[in-house]
């Protein structure tokens, strides 16, 4: 694993997953060619020179994009499936001890700092990702850190972050994420919420922020686990909150409440792959001081219409903690969980050995309540048996096909949170900020009752095929 963004950056080089670009323009131009090469499976892009900055203030985008890149960036190993990456990151998570981060005074992130008259947030070439977009997104790979002011714990967490001007960022989050939670408790009392960002760091603690990870446990010291190492933070000047030591870039403000200060923010062109939530008036964060390193690298994630993947092709930011609160919650025979759709988000497949009457139904309407923390989460759960792996959309639409009746193996259930990003909530629900949705929990698997007596697969046995590929070894070589 890495301990910084520009070392993942430099190993993708040295893998040849990385292209290299020189004189491209902010405006539109990098976020299409980000966009071109995701749509087409193709590389990395580190971008220097670009127009109107000087050398040295780069973008690295489309880092994660594709499966090979992200068993880099996370140390996965190639040959494991990816249902078994689900496996054990699920387990690892299941055995976390937490490992505290470690206050150092000074790191990399300050070889740079401006304060006062000279915080200028346009310093960084950042792009304008998408034409209709409504500003220009620094925070597409961010970690946007607060601090719960009654209970103490620290949150990291990642959401868009657009330029207003050059001391102002807008600070969106969709409803019933931690730090909207956090902020509202500042708000309540009559105070600023104090926030640090991040744009450009460490892959472990980035992947971290991006996991629904449950309410009070820390992503530092989540991060530090994985490690096997604690996260070197720098106890923010202005804010008090932790500054990892090896970021690119980080900044600390205040977010005064709504109704002292907000700003029209978007739209933007989201992970759904529509602009669904337009423009309205959001938080905004006021800039105290900018700290960054010599040559930054901006980390750009911008997200782009399905099926090019958004995010990581391997879910770990949402399977993991899915599978893991099933199996909190005593639920037996869960043989696997993944999931599919939009931003790796929406379509959720479990696969389970079925012990009684009813433990598909059971499965599905637990997993409908754990799956959430954005748009559309968990819009569709799918149970199917052990016989098929959730890893694989095509076989799970095989049974969905073949071993759901639509009479009785489909129900809608209602009233689940989603986001103002949802593409599908109607004008008057937004009017109202009703930001519900329903999700339809689909049994896949064959009927319980008579599971026995079900039509068999049509597959040659495991015994055979080994029979097989033992008289012709070299055939598929």
């Amino acid at each position: 694993m890495f301990d910084d963004f520009r070392s993942f950056v430099e190993r993708l080089d040295e893998k040849g997953e990385l292209k290299k670009i020189q004189g491209a323009d902010w405006d539109l131009e990098i976020g299409t060619l980000t966009e071109l090469s995701a749509e087409r499976q193709g590389p990395a892009f580190l971008f220097d020179q670009i127009k109107g900055y000087p050398s040295g203030y780069r973008i690295a985008s489309n880092v994660v994009m594709t499966a090979k890149r992200q068993r880099i960036a996370f140390g996965i190993p190639e040959e494991m499936a990816e249902v078994e990456v689900i496996r054990d990151w699920k387990d690892k998570f299941r055995q976390c001890r937490p490992v505290p981060p470690r206050e150092v005074k000074t790191g990399p992130v300050m070889e740079n700092v401006l304060k006062e008259e000279k915080v200028n947030i346009l310093k960084f070439p950042t792009p304008r990702w998408h034409e209709k977009d409504g500003g220009r997104y620094i925070g597409t790979g961010v970690v946007t850190i607060t601090k719960d002011p009654e209970e103490g714990w620290v949150n990291c967490g990642t959401y868009r972050v657009m330029i207003h001007d050059e001391k102002t960022l807008a600070f969106y989050a969709s409803p019933g994420k931690h730090a909207v939670i956090a902020r509202e408790k500042y708000w309540t009392k009559g105070e600023d919420c104090p926030v640090v960002m991040c744009f450009g760091q460490d892959m472990i603690l980035f992947g971290m922020s991006t996991m629904a990870l449950p309410w009070g446990m820390s992503e530092f010291e989540t991060a530090g686990y994985m490690k096997g190492k604690p996260i070197d933070v720098i106890k923010g000047p202005i804010t008090g909150l932790p500054i990892p030591a090896t970021a690119e870039i980080a900044v600390e403000g205040f977010a005064p409440p709504p109704s002292i200060e907000s700003k029209a923010e978007g739209p933007f062109g989201e992970w759904t792959g529509y602009y669904a939530s337009g423009a309205r008036n959001e938080p905004i964060l006021r800039l105290k001081a900018i700290y960054h390193r010599n040559e930054p690298i901006l980390h750009g994630q911008p997200p782009i219409k399905p099926p090019a993947n958004t995010w990581y092709p391997i879910p770990l930011h949402t399977a993991v903690t899915l599978w893991n609160r099933l199996e909190v919650a005593g639920i037996p025979g869960i043989r696997g969980v993944y999931v599919h759709g939009p931003g790796n988000r929406i379509i959720a497949a479990i696969s389970i050995k079925q012990g009684y009457l009813g433990h598909a139904k059971q499965v599905g309407t637990l997993a409908a309540t754990m799956l959430s923390g954005g748009a559309c989460s968990g819009r569709y759960i799918i149970v199917v048996d052990d016989d098929i792996d959730p890893a694989d959309l095509g076989s799970v639409i095989w049974a969905l096909t073949t071993r759901c009746n639509p009479e009785d193996s489909i129900e809608i259930v209602r009233g689940f949170l989603t986001s103002p990003l949802d593409p599908m909530l109607p004008p008057e629900k937004r009017e109202k900020r009703d930001f519900t949705t329903a999700k339809v929990i689909i049994n896949a698997c064959k009927p319980y009752h008579w599971m026995k007596d079900f039509p068999p697969v049509n597959r040659a046995s495991d015994e055979l095929r080994r029979k097989v590929l033992d008289r012709w070894p070299n055939i598929f070589r």
